[in-house]
């Protein structure tokens, strides 16, 4: 199993500025701290800041539930943005549907949280494997 830990040190977190805040039973969180770099030529934030906030959340739950020696990709993300954020923050929060042999789905809603308002909401279905069948 990826450790929580190595996402949250992943290169890519770093450079978007996204950390876990939460991980339980069967949910997650993650934070981004949005800064200039986020925002489009409008002054919002890009839509694919919050697409991947809301497929880390997702990833971090996924990684709560797989065994140790296995991984999980994603096969599908759908995303609705519902508004547009504006703030200096992101909260995305993750809750598991159906924890499956090979399939995973779960669903997670990203806030704006200087308005906290629900900015987009996804769906996503994440592929389970076993690492050393995927080497």
């Amino acid at each position: 199993m990826v450790r929580l830990n190595d996402l949250a040190e992943g290169s890519f977190w770093k450079l978007i500025d996204m950390k876990i805040d939460y991980k339980g039973d069967g949910s997650a969180m993650v934070r981004v701290s949005v800064s200039e770099k986020h925002r489009q030529v409008y002054g919002q934030v890009h839509g694919g800041v919050i697409a991947s906030a809301l497929d880390s959340a997702i990833a971090v739950l996924v990684n709560q539930q797989i065994g140790p020696d296995q991984g999980a990709n994603t096969v599908e993300l759908k995303v609705n943005y519902l508004r547009p954020a504006t703030g200096s923050g992101l909260r995305a929060e993750a809750e598991l549907i159906k924890l499956g042999r090979t399939l995973i789905v779960a669903d997670a809603r990203c806030y704006d949280e200087d308005q906290e308002k629900l900015v987009a909401y996804a769906s996503g279905t994440y592929y389970r494997f076993d690492k050393k069948e995927n080497n």
